[in-house]
C-alpha cells in the first residue's frame, strides 16, 4: 500500500444523497491518515520557497491555503511572509484541531484556522489563493466557492497529482488529473488558466476570472 500523500481533506459530501459531483475523487480525505500530510519527505517534492515563488503574493496580501489539511503548508507560507494575511481552510473540524495544537502554529500572529463553513465573510477578498491537492478532491459546488473568494485581480495557484506523471505515491491515477484534464474542468467554470512548469509529481495552474466581453 502507497500512502496517499494528500494535502487536503476538502470534501463537501454533504450533498443529496451524498453524491459528490464534478469530484474526481470518490471520497473525503480521512483526518485519522493525518499525519500522511506532516511528513517532511513532502517537500521534497512540494518547496515551499517554490510554492511561494509561484505565488507571487503581493505586500500584505490575504492568502487562502484552500483544504489546508493541517496547515503544512500554511504554516509555511505565514512564516516565511510575516507580512501576508494566511486563512488555512478546511471543511473538517478534526483537521483544523490538528492545525491549531502545533506549537508554531500559536505562535504566527498572521495565520488564522477557518472552517469552510464560516468563509461566508471572505467572499471576493482572496488576492491569492493555494490549492494544493485539493482539485481532484473538489465538486463542483467546492470549485465554485473557492472562485467565489477571488477578489478582482486574484490568483489562484492550483498544484495537483499529475495523472501523466510515474510517481511512487499519491492517489490512483484515475483519482487525479492530467494538466489538460484540469485545466479544461477550470476552463469550463470561467477561469482563465496558465500552465506553469511540473513540479517532480505535480502539475501547476495559475488561474484567474476570466474577463467578461
Amino acid at each position: 500500500m502507497t500512502p496517499h500523500d494528500h494535502h487536503s481533506s476538502e470534501s463537501h459530501g454533504h450533498h443529496h444523497g451524498g453524491g459528490r459531483h464534478g469530484a474526481r475523487q470518490p471520497e473525503a480525505f480521512n483526518p485519522a491518515r493525518a499525519a500522511l500530510l506532516d511528513d517532511p519527505a513532502r517537500f521534497e517534492h512540494l518547496p515551499p520557497d517554490k510554492i511561494l515563488e509561484l505565488l507571487d503574493a503581493p505586500a500584505g496580501a490575504l492568502v487562502i491555503d484552500f483544504g489546508t489539511g493541517t496547515g503544512t503548508f500554511a504554516i509555511e507560507l505565514a512564516r516565511r511572509r510575516p507580512d501576508l494575511r494566511i486563512v488555512a481552510l478546511d471543511n473538517q473540524p478534526a483537521m483544523l484541531e490538528l492545525l491549531r495544537a502545533k506549537p508554531e502554529a500559536k505562535s504566527l500572529r498572521n495565520l488564522e484556522p477557518l472552517l469552510t463553513a464560516e468563509v461566508g465573510r471572505l467572499a471576493a477578498s482572496a488576492d491569492r489563493i493555494l490549492a494544493i491537492n485539493v482539485l481532484h478532491e473538489l465538486d463542483d459546488e467546492a470549485l465554485g466557492q473557492l472562485k467565489s473568494l477571488l477578489k478582482p485581480g486574484g490568483v489562484v495557484l492550483f498544484i495537483d497529482w499529475d495523472s501523466a506523471i510515474e510517481r511512487p505515491i499519491g492517489p490512483p491515477k484515475d483519482h487525479t488529473y492530467t494538466a489538460a484534464e484540469a485545466r479544461a474542468r477550470l476552463e469550463s467554470l470561467a477561469l482563465r488558466v496558465e500552465e506553469l512548469p511540473a513540479m517532480k509529481y505535480h502539475f501547476v495552474l495559475r488561474a484567474r476570472r476570466a474577463e467578461r466581453a
